[in-house]
């Protein structure tokens, strides 16, 4: 299955490569984008783009190791969409999802689908500098730096044809001289606009992070660093430099600009901090996470750090050692008593400890706390769920997938609570929608057909509105099949 993925990915690698990169930009508040009637707009439509960035996505989320976890995502989700508006763009414009893969890269598709690996927010020192590698791919779906790729390499199609076909006429040595000529031919035709992509991208990116409040000079510290340790092991260079090529010049330049901004002060990094030692703990054995914060800890001496005795209660929570992981939740709360992730965290705890009324009345205020919280709503919901009271988790739902319609996960829960609670045909309804999102559309016109049979035949309203879904959803596999 990984293969296809992998099979589906390499019809878009030569444009992805080109996409996937790092930081920078100038001074000015415009962003330059391409004008409606260039030849990017010719190569791929917006439409287009849309539709294979969704395609990519549906795709990574059968074939890559997507990071499910609630607040993993809302961290990802909070700083895209803040440097989202830094672009001028609108919120929820772009999907950012992250992958779990300890390799340092990030990477940018068409129609606004920007995907980091966790080894990228692993390696990064600082929230600024992962700030930094998203204004970049923001940059290159911004400017059409795939569409334009695209228009290029037509433009180079007749004349390499032109070579490789009279090579093969000539045959023998002429062959394999017309192969070499083409291949390098294109490889240097797509460095030239890769290289030129990258300076666009450097240049818009950085100023993506100034206008988000980010301090620019991240982006050449971060460079910097991954140029040495590509320097320092050059047999296993970091696999960011792959795709995102780092010279020294690069890095001058993006320094040279950052220099034009006005000093920002390091952001508060709590947060950051925070979601850095979960990532550590959440593939790491629990013992061996459990003995590296606690030897973090001991060197702090009398110095509390929050991200360390959290990373603490983690591994002691997943090591099922709940009576130490609810003492160091507790340090934990007395510090910062509304940090989130320490409320979900004391919640969990209650949960595997069997206490489910707590877990649940816990979960409970912490969603109150926060309604359109991702993570409030997931935990909320899945405590009601548990607890059975599936009238309140459908009212909750149904909110949720008003507030995040990309969201296949709120859609199926709310077909489970419709359905418990009795209502088949907003359960078939809401389970069409989680198959639509995954681009099963033969699924998801089949469950609302399902549905249209539990719709009173008066109600009239229910009727037409199921219909009108069902030729939306033929139209979108009609589409899906063109391409």
């Amino acid at each position: 299955m990984y293969r296809k993925f992998i099979n589906f990915f390499l019809l878009i690698l030569p444009l992805a490569l080109s996409s996937l990169t790092i930081p920078a930009q100038g001074q000015t508040s415009d962003f330059n984008l391409p004008d409606l009637g260039d030849e990017s707009y010719n190569a791929m439509s917006p439409l287009e783009q849309k539709q294979l960035g969704e395609k990519f996505y549906r795709q990574a989320r059968t074939y890559m190791n997507l990071v499910d976890d609630p607040e993993l995502k809302e961290y990802l989700d909070d700083l895209g969409n803040r440097l989202i508006e830094g672009a001028g763009l609108a919120r929820n414009s772009f999907t950012f999802f992250m992958i779990n893969d300890n390799s340092v890269n990030a990477f940018a598709v068409p129609g606004g689908y920007i995907g980091v690996n966790t080894g990228l927010l692993l390696t990064a020192k600082n929230e600024a500098e992962v700030a930094s590698v998203l204004g970049h791919e923001i940059a290159h779906v911004t400017q059409q730096h795939i569409p334009r790729m695209i228009s290029a390499q037509k433009k180079n199609l007749l004349p390499n044809l032109a070579t490789l076909l009279a090579g093969i006429l000539l045959g023998g040595q002429a062959t394999e001289a017309a192969i070499a000529i083409t291949s390098a031919r294109s490889l240097d035709n797509q460095l030239t606009f890769t290289r030129a992509f990258e300076r666009e991208a450097d240049r818009i990116g950085i100023n993506v992070l100034a206008n988000s409040g980010y301090d620019t000079n991240a982006m050449p510290a971060f460079f910097q660093r991954m140029q040495q340790a590509n320097i320092l092991n050059e047999t296993n260079a970091p696999q960011f430099l792959l795709t995102h090529p780092i010279t020294t010049d690069r890095i001058a330049e993006a320094k040279a600009r950052a220099a034009n901004y006005p000093h920002i002060a390091t952001n508060d990094n709590t947060r950051f901090t925070l979601i850095h030692a979960k990532l550590s703990v959440m593939n790491a054995d629990a013992n061996d996470a459990e003995s590296r914060y606690r030897e973090k800890i001991r060197k702090n001496g009398t110095k509390f750090t929050l991200a360390d005795h959290y990373g603490l209660a983690l591994a002691l929570l997943k090591g099922k050692k709940y009576k130490a992981a609810r003492k160091e939740t507790a340090l934990l709360l007395d510090r910062a008593p509304d940090q989130m992730l320490f409320r979900i965290l004391e919640a969990q705890i209650a949960s595997a400890e069997g206490n489910n009324d707590k877990s649940l009345k816990l979960f409970r205020d912490i969603y109150k706390a926060d309604k359109s919280s991702l993570s409030a709503i997931t935990y909320y919901a899945e405590a009601l769920a548990h607890h059975g009271n599936y009238a309140e988790a459908r009212k909750v739902l149904r909110k949720a997938v008003r507030k995040f319609p990309k969201s296949v996960l709120f859609y199926e829960k709310l077909s489970q609570a419709e359905s418990k609670t009795g209502s088949k045909m907003e359960s078939h309804r809401a389970l069409a929608e989680a198959y639509a999102l995954l681009g099963n559309y033969p699924s998801a016109t089949q469950q609302l057909n399902i549905a249209r049979t539990f719709a009173s035949k008066d109600d009239f309203y229910a009727q037409a509105s199921i219909t009108a879904r069902i030729k939306e959803i033929k139209n979108l596999a009609a589409l899906e099949k063109e391409k």
